[in-house]
């Protein structure tokens, strides 16, 4: 209390970061999916006073790399530079990363990561700047197989529990689950008992590859049960981290964000997996936060004139939330329309149908899709159509206003 009984502002917040790689929008509860009761841990987040559910989240791109360099910047795609596998163009090198800007703030800094393309034995720099950084889980000799949401809980509530009143803390969960392979949770059984096709759980990503374009309604219906139960358990292993934070008293003074890099095609266009297209369920992304009743008042996440938000400010959003300058370059106030593009060139000659460098771009409930190798061009309604079936036709009067924000250079022509 102040000398004039007045409470004086509230310590600086913890700020957790919950990533779950691969996962979409449109299978979560809070979005509206009922075939499962996949997210309880999720939905009991959003329903809580403090919680918030924001829909129209676009993601950077379809992949992990640019995603996540977005998540850890503030940047998109063209301004981190971060869009290849290996060679020029798969390495971070941002001096104002997360962890960065929040040790230079006075906090405490971790990340727990268990996707193998941002290890450090990868070296694309995804480590900079935190105190602590556990990638141990995306060390094994095949990261997709095996569930590892209980080894990224049990380090982050180890993490959490080490950490002293001193100096607040800013750590980062990234999930691997629910990426391929789907494993079959022993929790819940979704899969129809009489399918007797093809999908299992665990199937090879090699497998799914194989037998993408010729899936039946059953075989889909299997794979997205599978994908479901891994997103269950995922959830599931996010409430222990809830409910540890709850028993150290530290609920009310942490502020939690949950989100994912990007999404998952599940054989519905023929594919399984990402990085081939930017269409619904690669780049609509979850975001919810819980920001307690103390920072309400610092919490900033203005949507786009356009409608909807973009990845690129979630960054922004926790250094203000944090009380923290944000770096000149970067801002919170959304853009004026949202940008998504993939420049995928994958290592493997075998799967060079992958090859793909693609731009979208969203506005007004529109979403132009460019594909700069072929020239294809799309445009979709999303308030009639919001999951991307039905291509609107050349003569729709939303064309040429899309065409006219695509005027600056893509980032790849430099490379």
């Amino acid at each position: 209390m102040s000398c004039g009984g007045k409470e004086g502002p509230p310590p600086p917040p913890n700020v957790l970061l919950v990533v779950v790689d691969t996962l979409r929008a449109d299978h979560l509860t809070p979005y509206g999916y009922s075939v499962h009761n996949t997210t309880p841990v999720l939905q009991s987040l959003a329903e809580d006073p403090y919680g918030k559910t924001y829909h129209g989240m676009l993601g950077s791109s379809s992949w992990t790399k640019p995603g996540v360099a977005t998540l850890f910047t503030g940047l998109d795609p063209r301004g981190h530079n971060v869009m290849r596998l290996v060679g020029k163009g798969s390495k971070l090198n941002d001096a104002h990363t997360l962890g960065a800007e929040f040790g230079r703030g006075g906090y405490a800094t971790g990340c727990v990561m268990s996707n193998f393309l941002l290890a450090k034995r990868m070296r694309s720099g995804f480590e900079q700047g935190f105190d602590f950084y556990d990638d141990t889980v995306a060390n094994k000799a095949d990261p997709h197989r095996g569930s590892t949401a209980v080894n990224i809980s049990n380090s982050g509530i180890e993490w959490i529990t080490k950490q002293n009143e001193l100096k607040p803390w800013m750590l980062v969960l990234h999930y691997f689950d629910p990426h391929a392979s789907f494993e079959d949770i022993q929790e819940v059984d979704w899969v129809d008992p009489n399918y007797e096709g093809w999908v299992v759980g665990g199937a090879s990503t090699d497998l799914l590859r194989e037998k993408e374009s010729s899936m039946t309604a059953g075989d889909r219906a299997a794979l997205n049960a599978y994908y479901d139960e891994e997103i269950f358990a995922t959830d599931q292993q996010i409430g222990r981290v809830f409910e540890a934070l709850k028993r150290q008293g530290l609920w009310e003074n942490t502020v939690v964000l949950f989100t994912s890099d990007h999404g998952e095609e599940l054989g519905e266009r023929g594919h399984i997996g990402h990085t081939q297209t930017l269409r619904s369920e690669l780049v609509d992304l979850p975001f919810v936060v819980r920001v307690p009743k103390a920072y309400q008042s610092a919490w900033n996440m203005p949507e786009s004139a356009g409608g909807g938000y973009a990845m690129r400010q979630i960054y922004p959003a926790m250094l203000t939330v944090a009380g923290l300058p944000v770096p000149e370059d970067r801002s919170v106030e959304a853009p004026p329309f949202l940008i998504a593009q993939v420049d995928f060139v994958p290592v493997r000659k075998e799967h060079i149908e992958k090859y793909v460098q693609k731009r979208a771009l969203r506005k007004n409930g529109m979403q132009y899709i460019l594909d700069t190798r072929s020239g294809e061009e799309l445009l979709f309604d999303l308030n009639a159509d919001p999951t991307m079936q039905s291509p609107l036709p050349a003569e729709h009067e939303a064309w040429a206003g899309m065409r006219a924000l695509l005027d600056e250079p893509v980032f790849w022509e430099e490379y």
